[in-house]
């Protein structure tokens, strides 16, 4: 596969992590031929001509097939191996072979062609944005949304015009309702404020000191994607990824935004990580010991990719500034559970600084990651992402 340098109109072109792996494609995809027999006729036993003579490969004739047995068994099995490893290549190819506002499929609110995302030059015009991924979420989304809700508003009364804030919820193609489980949010509102809101473009009534803002997806491309949808069509100063459980308090994000502000080695941080870790030992008891065994071989694998840097890099609860956030979503190559250490890998080659924050958090029930597939794709991406920013 040949590579095409791609402008990006929002942040300046980065070199793919990924190109390692389509020069190697072919290689991977040749050396498993070899170990089949050619695909001529051949190759195949002469007794195989007739179906009534294949009991002749007993003794002697089967010992001289296996060889070539081998071969038609390994092939299959290593061509289903490459083919899963390049998953992540091919999902990062398709997605980024389109603009981003062709994977949105429906939105709540009104923007023309070409301005769903805003130019890099365009200045914030809101103080923060809180990006909200959703997959089949319609029954753990609205408690969530409430709280935030809740908070913001709060906020925004006790400082009216110097705090503005919108909530952006990407649903990644979901096939329950959680796109209108978001919207319901808005009517609980607007009956909690007393009618105290305000009616945008399509006639929604809003909350009158934010704005909430919902996209669905064509399908569902991972959490990662969706994350990056948000980022980048978000409009704040400070960008805010929260999880749609509610795992963590949306009132934590003071303790966020305190550490951007404070100096740390001397520099600021740009980057704020919710942390579970001084949680950790009152969650592995409660835990089933597999969970545990689990969790511990993710963080052996983190730990082989970005070092010790971050104790906890897959909590849902991260404050960026705008440029920053832009800029590191706008590179990003894995889209699903492994997309937050790829996070890490980039606010280095970047230059950023990660401060990790201590938040609440209650484990919540109906979480949608799998722990066999998902700890398989996890393994598989972080070991690819380990082998290819080493050699892109």
């Amino acid at each position: 596969f040949l590579l095409k340098a791609r402008t990006s109109t929002t942040v300046p072109q980065q070199p793919h992590a990924f190109a390692p792996l389509a020069a190697g494609l072919p290689i991977v995809m040749a050396a498993s031929a070899a170990f089949a027999p050619s695909l001529s006729d051949d190759a195949l036993p002469s007794e195989w001509d007739d179906f009534g003579a294949v009991s002749g490969l007993a003794g002697a004739g089967l010992a001289d097939s296996a060889p070539e047995l081998l071969g038609w068994v390994l092939l299959p099995v290593l061509l289903m191996l490459a083919a899963w490893l390049a998953i992540p290549y091919l999902d990062w190819r398709s997605a980024s072979s389109k603009p981003l506002e062709a994977h949105v499929a429906r939105t709540s609110f009104q923007s023309a062609p070409g301005e769903l995302v805003p130019p890099a030059w365009k200045a914030p015009e809101l103080t923060l944005s809180v990006i909200v991924p959703a997959y089949n979420e319609e029954y753990r989304l609205p408690q969530m949304l409430d709280e935030a809700f809740s908070y913001l508003e709060g906020r925004a009364a006790a400082s009216p015009g110097r705090f503005s804030y919108e909530v952006i919820v990407v649903d990644d193609g979901s096939s329950d309702a959680t796109y209108t489980a978001a919207l319901g949010s808005l009517h609980r509102q607007t009956a909690a404020s007393g009618g105290r809101t305000t009616a945008d473009a399509t006639g929604l009534r809003q909350p009158s000191g934010g704005e909430l803002r919902v996209l669905r997806l064509t399908a569902n491309r991972g959490k990662g994607f969706a994350v990056k949808v948000g980022m980048m069509v978000a409009r704040g100063q400070f960008l805010l990824m929260a999880d749609a459980d509610g795992a963590t308090s949306i009132r934590d994000l003071e303790r966020l935004e305190r550490a951007l502000g404070a100096q740390q080695g001397g520099s600021a941080s740009q980057i704020a990580f919710g942390s579970r870790h001084h949680l950790k030992e009152e969650a592995m008891a409660q835990r089933a010991w597999h969970r545990n065994f689990l969790m511990n071989a993710f963080h052996v694998f983190a730990w082989f990719w970005v070092g010790g840097s971050v104790s906890d890099t897959q909590c849902g609860f991260k404050l960026f500034r705008a440029e920053v956030g832009k800029q590191i979503f706008a590179s990003l190559h894995i889209y699903r559970w492994a997309f937050d250490i790829e996070v890490v890998v980039l606010s280095r080659l970047f230059g950023w600084h990660i401060a990790e924050v201590p938040v609440t958090w209650v484990e919540m029930p109906g979480s949608k990651l799998n722990l066999i597939t998902g700890s398989l794709t996890m393994l598989r991406d972080i070991v690819l992402g380990k082998v290819l920013y080493a050699t892109a």
